[in-house]
């Protein structure tokens, strides 16, 4: 079976995920069946109205009442995945979070059961807003988490202030060495829909090869290990899977973002330590249960 590739477009409260959305949209409705999944507190849906509006074609979700990521509604969010996605039938299915989401919850979701068999985790993109980046306050914490946890970090409305982003950027990285930074004013960039993490491994070829059958799952835990068993770890299993990133915290109190693409392990530092460890890989070769087993015997 062909798994549909899953995309995840967090970023906090006005970064303009829906704008991005709409360019989203704009630039694939015609091309191909996407399915909208759209999670927000308020009872009622004003983004998707506002998608609506667009007069494009497509399947939209709308998940309200709270997050979906919310241990108690998860069970309800995945029923409700499960029959949208077998009514519509999309080729791809983007995900809005709220911006106080954790966007690691949603690999949780669908790497259990039978979503497991019908979508994979393609990309994850985080929206920053530039102008207010410096002001989130208390939020700061859910933030810093979606940026970790980011394949893309796109930073909106550069429109709107004076100086340039390096110090942002600077910033950003200290949170998350790894992912690709975009510029724009109203998120207006180029989105490629498909398995945009793993078609990376794959830039030495000309053309788009058939999307590959993976499974993406999760590791989160309390435990400490040490850099050395670290280390031995990921070179075990980074070479049997296409990709794993996270972050793991280490005994002495280091924090480090991991970034494996087969044999390639890179660990970075971190400023910040309070999150707890969270791994994630795509994989075709082993599974959680065996994954997990080993992680545990560190």
């Amino acid at each position: 079976m062909v798994k549909i590739p899953f995309h995840i477009i967090s970023g906090f409260l006005g970064s303009g995920k829906t704008t991005f959305l709409k360019r989203i949209l704009e630039q694939t409705a015609s091309k191909q069946k996407v399915g909208i999944i759209q999670n927000e507190f308020a009872p009622a849906n004003i983004d998707g109205a506002e998608l609506r509006k667009t007069g494009d074609d497509f399947e939209l979700l709308e998940i309200n009442n709270g997050s979906v990521f919310c241990v108690c509604l998860l069970g309800n969010f995945t029923r409700s995945l499960e029959k949208f996605i077998d009514e519509h039938q999309p080729d791809v299915v983007i995900i809005e979070a709220s911006g106080l989401s954790d966007t690691t919850s949603i690999s949780e979701v669908i790497s259990a059961g039978s979503l497991s068999e019908k979508i994979v985790l393609a990309s994850n993109w985080c929206i920053v807003d530039a102008q207010n980046f410096a002001k989130v306050g208390l939020m700061k914490q859910r933030v810093c988490h979606q940026l970790r946890m980011a394949d893309v970090v796109v930073i909106n409305k550069t429109d709107l202030i004076e100086g340039g982003t390096f110090e942002m950027e600077q910033e950003i990285k200290k949170i998350n060495p790894f992912p690709e930074i975009k510029h724009s004013s109203y998120c207006n960039i180029d989105f490629e829909l498909g398995n945009q993490a793993i078609g990376k491994f794959y830039f030495g070829d000309v053309k788009a090869l058939p999307r590959p059958e993976v499974n993406s799952m999760v590791i989160k835990s309390s435990k400490k290990v040490s850099r050395e068993n670290l280390l031995e770890f990921l070179n075990e299993w980074a070479a049997k899977a296409y990709r794993i990133k996270g972050y793991i915290n280490l005994k002495g109190g280091e924090t480090v973002a991991v970034q494996c693409t087969f044999n390639d392990v890179k660990l970075i530092g971190v400023d910040d330590s309070f999150h707890p460890t969270e791994l994630i890989a795509l994989t075709d070769q082993f599974t959680l249960r065996e994954w997990n087993k080993a992680f545990k015997a560190l």
